[in-house]
């Protein structure tokens, strides 16, 4: 199979015109691959189990059908990219997440929902890894925290357009609403990709500072050489592991134990969505700034009170100042840590090793769920979990402090 034409135009671009182009596209594809891609399943579950009779753990394995193909092409992205460049992988894998979503709206069959939830993990994960250095490369790195953070905030904007859209379609459609959601949304993906195609493309024109030797090899070597990667990919590993366990279980926390409504914390999510588009912006502008170490430290020490702060103040108000908080630092740290594998790696290796980092950031969460549930059945509460979880994290600043930041002005 050889390699992808490209499609898009090859003359001479406005370096600064086009940065405003990527990060538009850059946000709308997390928006899209990501916002609804890897997060409408959360609102249209419902629906899903009434509709075609499913059990709970069929929509379960369902979402590890997502989490599946998210971790199997977090690994192999980088293959994709060596042969094709940075823009067609996303592209393409933005046009996988919406053909599927479409798909989904369509079919009834268990084994092929499935094996569409995988194909919206694998493709969600393929338009998201690739993005980071394309949007490193238009930016620059010293500057690069404010894009990685502007097209990162899609995301949280498509958490609340799929929470709108979804109920609209619910109310109007009925039963088969989901369906119309699932259509809906992956053809507003398909159109993005569509858009990709014509204007989105790596600085140059091209892929090839995108090659290099990326093998596991040339990873372990970087990593056996330079202890700040080590200290953000344990921060990275560590993060993964401790967010999750409030992420999931925050709500549930909320009705079980502070006794609020289901409505009140169905409005959790909405604060959570809100809050995360403005701290990945906050955070990556202000780390530009400031340097990037500081203000990381600063975001996990906020991220570990955020946490405290559900456990310690049982109340309507001390839980919805939590979510807040922990929603406003939690992207913003991923936005951080992203800019930081970009400052600290060079380009040619940059998809490869932000690649095999968020599949052990993948599986960190998948190991965090696990035994705060465990927790949760063990100790009839979700203080423990919790407590566990703001530890975790708490001790993350530990293996930042000592970094010694590349290029430190």
């Amino acid at each position: 199979m050889g390699k992808m034409p490209n499609l898009r135009p090859t003359g001479p671009v406005n370096g600064k015109r086009h940065l405003i182009v990527v990060l538009v596209l850059g946000f709308l594809i997390q928006l899209t691959a990501l916002g609804f891609g890897r997060f409408a399943y959360t609102a249209l579950l419902p629906g899903m189990k009434t509709d075609l009779g499913l059990t709970n753990t069929h929509m379960g394995f369902f979402q590890v059908a997502i989490l599946t193909g998210y971790l199997l092409f977090a690994y192999i992205t980088s293959a994709f990219v060596k042969r094709w460049g940075m823009a067609s992988t996303i592209n393409l894998s933005v046009a996988v997440v919406g053909l599927a979503m479409i798909a989904l709206g369509f079919v009834s069959s268990f084994p092929l929902l499935l094996l569409l939830a995988f194909w919206v993990g694998a493709g969600a994960v393929g338009s998201y890894i690739p993005l980071i250095p394309l949007l490193i490369g238009w930016s620059s790195r010293k500057r690069s925290g404010g894009a990685i953070g502007i097209a990162l905030s899609g995301t949280g904007v498509g958490i609340l357009l799929t929470g709108y859209v979804a109920s609209f379609l619910l109310i109007r459609y009925g039963p088969v609403g989901w369906r119309c959601a699932w259509i809906v949304l992956g053809s507003a993906t398909l159109l993005v990709a569509m858009a990709g195609g014509f204007l989105l493309r790596e600085k140059g024109g091209g892929g090839d500072e995108t090659k290099g030797d990326g093998g596991d090899d040339a990873l372990l070597s970087l990593l056996y050489r330079d202890p700040n990667l080590r200290a953000i990919m344990a921060v990275y590993l560590l993060v993964g592991f401790g967010y999750i366990i409030y992420g999931t279980f925050i709500v549930a926390y909320a009705v079980e134990e502070i006794r609020i409504s289901m409505r009140e914390a169905g409005l959790i999510w909405s604060v959570f969505g809100l809050f995360s588009v403005i701290g990945c912006i906050f955070w990556g502008l202000v780390s530009d700034r400031l340097g990037r170490k500081i203000v990381t430290v600063a975001a996990l020490l906020l991220l570990c009170g955020s946490v405290l702060l559900a456990v310690l103040w049982k109340e309507k108000t001390g839980l919805f100042l939590s979510g807040g908080l922990f929603a406003f630092t939690f992207n913003g740290v991923i936005t951080l840590i992203a800019a930081m594998f970009g400052d600290q790696i060079p380009m040619s290796k940059i998809d490869r090793f932000f690649g095999v980092a968020t599949l052990v950031h993948g599986l960190a969460q998948a190991v965090g769920v696990a035994i705060a549930g465990w927790l949760k059945d063990l100790t009839a509460t979700f203080v423990v979990p919790f407590v566990l979880s703001a530890l975790i994290i708490g001790v993350c600043p530990l293996f930042l402090i000592p970094m010694r930041e590349k290029g430190k002005r």
